[in-house]
């Protein structure tokens, strides 16, 4: 009982589980499953990103269009050397690019995490549509493409990325200094300072692991989509906010954790599904999931809370 208390985001997928399953009989086939898992390991992946963030109390607005911004110079890579490696490599230097952008100049120079990432936003997606010029970067070599197909143990390859992800995302948090310090920041960064933790720093490289979360999310989009899309991200990044939120982590900082997100994105994920199998027309979907982020947020907050007394 304390363990659901603890994770109230739980009771909430065993809900959408069963109502959906009872609503449409293609909800929990294996097909539908495998698809509804590839789907979401972009968001999974960046959302990783995110909750990083979220925990030192930062805040990432460009995190979505670095994911664009990666995946085309990461496709027009492969596109002139036909190699997968080089493509990844590419996506990851991209993606960390802009975090230590951001990361210097919100952790040195102290300029706001909003406006900051606001300006790079707008640098990344622009970065994305030049080199595209406005269309699917063509070329991804054919392993990359069978890849985005692939499945072990009926679970998608991506997938499988993002949950080794998440593992080592939430080991480091929780069982290394750098997590604990990130941790003590996002509570109160003035006593992390007395305390001799170089705040700046660290602030820093929260942003720098959320940008090659965003270059890694970028690489993985051109498996799923078999193309690099100058606009992959554009719509993502409101989904990925609300599934760390959802998860039960804070945006005021030290509160939550990788694995929260998880479910998080989980919810998501099966709300959106079980929306689409019963028709629901796409306007519909948004106002849906906004009152479910708003009461699952209040649920989360008022069962944390009592599970701590």
């Amino acid at each position: 009982m304390k363990f659901l208390k603890s994770y109230p985001a739980i009771q909430i997928i065993a809900v959408l589980l069963v109502g959906f399953s009872l609503l449409s009989p293609y909800f929990l086939t294996s097909g539908n499953i495998e698809a509804m898992l590839g789907a979401n390991a972009v968001v999974l992946i960046a959302a990783i990103g995110m909750t990083v963030v979220f925990l030192a109390g930062g805040i990432d607005l460009s995190i979505a269009t670095v994911i664009s911004a990666s995946a085309v110079i990461a496709g027009l890579v492969m596109a002139q050397t036909d190699s997968v490696l080089a493509g990844a490599v590419t996506a990851l230097i991209v993606g960390l690019a802009f975090g230590a952008l951001n990361g210097v100049l919100i952790g040195y120079f102290r300029l706001t995490p909003f406006i900051t990432t606001m300006a790079t936003q707008l640098i990344a997606r622009g970065i994305a549509f030049v080199l595209s010029q406005g269309i699917a970067v063509k070329g991804t070599p054919f392993w990359m493409l069978d890849f985005g197909f692939m499945a072990w143990f009926g679970i998608p390859a991506v997938t499988w990325v993002a949950l080794v992800l998440v593992v080592g995302s939430a080991l480091a948090m929780s069982q290394t200094v750098w997590g604990r310090q990130v941790m003590l920041v996002g509570s109160n960064e003035e006593a992390a300072r007395h305390t001799g933790i170089n705040t700046r720093f660290v602030e820093f490289s929260v942003y720098l692991f959320a940008g090659a979360m965003a270059g890694a999310a970028g690489f993985i989009s051109i498996a799923n989509l078999g193309n690099a899309i100058p606009g992959v991200g554009d719509t993502l990044l409101l989904i990925i906010i609300g599934a760390v939120v959802l998860g039960g982590t804070g945006m005021n900082g030290g509160e939550g954790s990788v694995e929260r997100t998880l479910l998080g994105v989980a919810i998501l994920a099966i709300l959106t599904n079980g929306l689409n199998l019963m028709g629901i027309p796409f306007y519909d979907q948004l106002i849906i999931q906004g009152v479910l982020i708003f009461l699952g947020t209040f649920l989360a907050m008022r069962l944390g809370a009592r599970g701590e007394t």
